[in-house]
């Protein structure tokens, strides 16, 4: 007897199961987070892990941590770099306006609001609730960054077995399924290459525009733009504003008009490079990128750009792997 992998009308039913298990996975974003992380990472690093096993006979324990170690210290580099960067140009700014601060906190009236905050009560209830959501925050992060490491380890380790084995247990289905999954994490390769070209391009606007206008580490705040430029809607502006703001406070008036249309500039770029250049990765037509940005523009929801993509590469990928058309035996 003939089944098909999706019954009934294939493409609705594929439409309802993936927007259903959206929706859950998203409302259980933060607890299956580190599992899905790590698989992703645990995918994307399979082809350099097999190269040290099969070129250097590493055993495969030992190339699957040394690999997730080296991932972990340069992710947790680029963010030792961004804080570092983010300190130093505040201290710099609060050493610019120090004058200004200080005639600030000698002012009679913060004086007067300080002790009706004490005698209220506010200011404890205040640094109280802080100091909660740090000390809950630190260990959860902690955990966080254990969990993810040991599951991209295990994952990695893993990877080939896993997938075996889920192939075996898919019986009629297997030989589908094998080619869903190379697909697929062929598709995930590219999507990624798509995005670091994007993030090179904003890196290298960025090495400009700030030697342009003399911002000092030009390369190294560079590299925090390219960084910022995974934020959904802000994006680099989250390095631009504050550096055009400083600009003007400083009265250099060209330097943060320069930062601001830049920025500008940046967006409407972007907008016009990301669908081509991800259309062109993932073999999804342009107008659906630019879709999926735009609704998730006016929404204000990043989960809709990830929904709006991801469904149609998820079709795309099952339609190549003729998931829709095919009869299985």
């Amino acid at each position: 007897m003939k089944t098909r992998f999706f019954s009934g009308k294939p493409r609705l039913v594929f439409f309802l199961c993936y927007t259903l298990l959206f929706i859950l996975a998203v409302q259980a974003a933060a607890f299956v987070l580190p599992f899905v992380l790590s698989l992703l990472t645990a995918v994307l690093m399979k082809p350099l892990y097999d190269y040290l096993r099969t070129s250097f006979r590493f055993r495969s324990s030992f190339a699957a941590t040394a690999l997730t170690l080296l991932v972990f210290g340069v992710v947790f580099a680029v963010i030792g770099i961004i804080l570092f960067l983010a300190v130093n140009q505040a201290l710099s700014l609060l050493e610019n306006y120090r004058g200004e601060i200080v005639e600030l906190f000698r002012a009679p009236a913060l004086f007067d609001t300080l002790k009706e905050n004490i005698v209220s009560g506010n200011l404890l209830r205040t640094v109280t609730s802080v100091a909660s959501t740090l000390f809950q925050a630190v260990p959860l992060g902690i955990t966080f960054v254990i969990v993810t490491f040991a599951l991209t380890v295990y994952f990695l380790h893993h990877l080939g077995k896993l997938r075996d084995d889920l192939l075996n247990r898919a019986g009629e289905y297997g030989e589908v399924l094998g080619n869903v999954m190379h697909i697929a994490g062929d598709t995930l390769r590219r999507l990624i290459r798509s995005y670091l070209i994007l993030y090179a391009i904003t890196f290298a606007e960025a090495v400009f525009i700030f030697y342009l206008t003399g911002v000092e580490y030009p390369i190294a705040f560079a590299l925090v733009t390219a960084v910022a430029d995974v934020l959904p809607i802000l994006g680099p502006g989250v390095v631009y504003v504050p550096f055009a703001i400083a600009f003007i406070l400083q009265k250099n008036y060209i330097g943060g008009v320069i930062l601001l249309v830049y920025f500008l500039l940046t967006v409407v770029l972007r907008q016009i490079l990301e669908p081509r250049i991800v259309s062109d990765q993932v073999k999804v037509h342009p107008l659906v990128v630019l879709s999926a940005i735009y609704f998730s523009i006016v929404s204000m929801n990043i989960w809709v750009l990830f929904y709006v993509v991801s469904i149609f590469v998820a079709y795309r990928i099952l339609n190549a792997a003729h998931v829709f058309d095919a009869d299985i035996q």
